[in-house]
């Protein structure tokens, strides 16, 4: 894989979480990620994909604003900062927040196996 591949896969990503798409977010997350948020609170594949699901979280606008990826030989490293707006739990959010993104090829492809982000002040 290489940067172009792992931009496509962030790219593909952002689309699956605007718009809810637990399918693809199914297959572009590993089983056992470990995703920390910007509260500090650790999510499970299964959480993530449930927020979806039953609509706890909702992103109206999600714009990449900088990105930077590192391409090793079996895992890639991105970082990015994100313009985002939507809801959780029902209550409107606004901000921006630095992703950081481990991806690592599997058995069944590229997959998110470890995800932190933080808020970045405006």
């Amino acid at each position: 894989m290489d940067e172009n591949g792992i931009r496509d896969l962030e790219t593909r990503l952002a689309k699956a979480m605007q718009a809810s798409d637990v399918d693809a977010l199914d297959t572009l997350l590993a089983d056992d990620l470990t995703f920390v948020d910007a509260t500090g609170k650790v999510w499970s594949k299964a959480d993530d994909l449930n927020g979806h699901r039953y609509g706890v979280q909702r992103i109206e606008q999600l714009d990449v604003q900088e990105q930077s990826i590192r391409v090793y030989e079996k895992c890639a490293i991105t970082v990015s900062k994100v313009a985002l707006r939507g809801t959780f739990g029902g209550a409107p959010f606004a901000g921006s927040l630095r992703y950081t993104r481990t991806w690592c090829e599997t058995a069944s492809g590229w997959r998110i196996v470890a995800a932190q982000c933080s808020l970045v002040p405006f």
